[in-house]
């Protein structure tokens, strides 16, 4: 596994591989020879500030957490001025490919470097909690999303447009969720009211066309239909909005691929019944409730039930939710089988000290919510 960091050139990809930690079970030690066992790597931070949040550690036996900032070289703390900046306040460890010679040991945040290593790290104390925390919290999680939604209808989002934009985000999943977010704004849906009247598969491919086009994807579609793409998104005024270094594109899965879900959405967009997405939405929800909006996504060549039901809690819902408040939304939340397993989810377990299988979506999120809240060990240490 050590091999694997001679192929990091960039942040983004060191990011990617911190991520995986508990797959990968990092070595991390300091100039002094001290080991950092890695519990939970915290949540990647899409925003500013550090790269991971909510992280939990151990050294010599002592568990303690905070956020972690990632750097190629150890000179990168200072040289990004994050000794200047308070919002790095909490970070209790940066963690580097190698370290400089002859290292400050009273250097604040202590620095590590990273390897790969092949057998387990310890597992330590845990936080109790209950399942009915975990649904409770999973709720919580589940309104404060839509609250998200209901400020950008309140800044004059078109309902439309607002399902578009946080479905084109869950299509970049953990790594591209902000260029996918981007793209919905830089290609909106009334860019393609020009489709409304062609037949299906004209459409859905037009739309494609244009996302690739304005997405700065038109390198990763297939050869031989590279020409029509680029001739249809020229048609439709379509022109690069996006560059490549936004995009993740390090050990991304074939099925994660920009270009994949940039055709899973045009999919969706198509049979929303001439792109009218929230009504579309809204009446499949009606007539079948939350497992009728799964069945509506994965009837999609491009989008497997697990993903579909990914979007359906942390998109469909809460926007529809937002749209138009209604306890029988917040039920069939409830009820939704549990997503399939993820970092957060995994490593949350591993600090509970037990398997933990949630019985439903809402104990899903709630694994999410507990690993950014402040009752979390992984926000117990803050440096001041």
């Amino acid at each position: 596994m050590a091999g694997v960091l001679t192929q990091i050139t960039s942040e983004r990809q060191f990011s990617d591989l911190w991520e995986r930690a508990l797959d990968l079970r990092p070595d991390v030690v300091d100039g002094e020879g001290h080991r950092y066992d890695v519990i939970f790597p915290g949540v990647r931070n899409q925003g500013a500030g550090p790269d991971f949040t909510g992280a939990v550690l151990s050294r010599d036996g002592k568990t303690f957490g905070g956020d972690v900032e990632l750097h190629l070289e150890q000179s990168g703390w200072k040289s990004h001025g994050h000794h200047l900046d308070p919002a790095y306040n909490g970070v209790v460890l940066q963690v580097v490919l190698s370290l400089a010679r002859n290292p400050n040991p009273n250097a604040s945040p202590p620095t590590a470097a990273v390897t790969f290593r092949a057998d387990s790290p310890i597992v330590p104390n845990s936080p109790n909690i209950s399942s009915a925390d975990l649904e409770d919290l999973g709720v919580e999680r589940f309104i404060a999303k839509s609250g998200g939604f209901r400020l950008e209808l309140d800044a004059g989002v078109p309902p439309d447009q607002l399902m578009y934009q946080g479905l084109m985000e869950a299509m970049g999943y953990a790594r591209n969720r902000k260029p996918f977010l981007a793209l919905s704004r830089a290609a909106p849906l009334t860019q393609f009211e020009p489709l409304r009247n062609e037949p299906p598969a004209t459409a859905e491919f037009g739309i494609f066309a244009v996302l690739a086009a304005v997405g700065n994807m038109l390198k990763r579609v297939p050869v031989l239909e590279r020409s029509q793409v680029r001739r249809v998104a020229s048609s439709m005024g379509a022109r690069r909005r996006l560059s490549e270094s936004d995009w993740s594109m390090f050990r991304v899965r074939p099925h994660n691929d920009p270009v994949y879900r940039m055709r899973a959405m045009a999919h969706i967009l198509v049979h929303s019944k001439g792109m009218d997405l929230s009504e579309y939405m809204r009446a499949g929800f009606d007539c079948g409730g939350a497992s009728a909006l799964v069945k509506m996504l994965s009837d999609s060549p491009h989008v497997g039930r697990g993903f579909a039901l990914v979007i359906a809690s942390n998109v469909l819902l809460p926007c529809l939710y937002a749209l138009r408040p209604s306890e029988v939304i917040v039920g069939e939340f409830r009820k939704m089988p549990s997503l399939p397993a993820d970092s957060v989810t995994r490593g949350t377990a591993v600090v509970l000290g037990t398997r933990i299988i949630p019985a439903n979506a809402a104990q899903h999120s709630g694994l999410h919510a507990l690993a950014k809240s402040l009752s979390w060990p992984g926000h117990g240490h803050s440096r001041s």
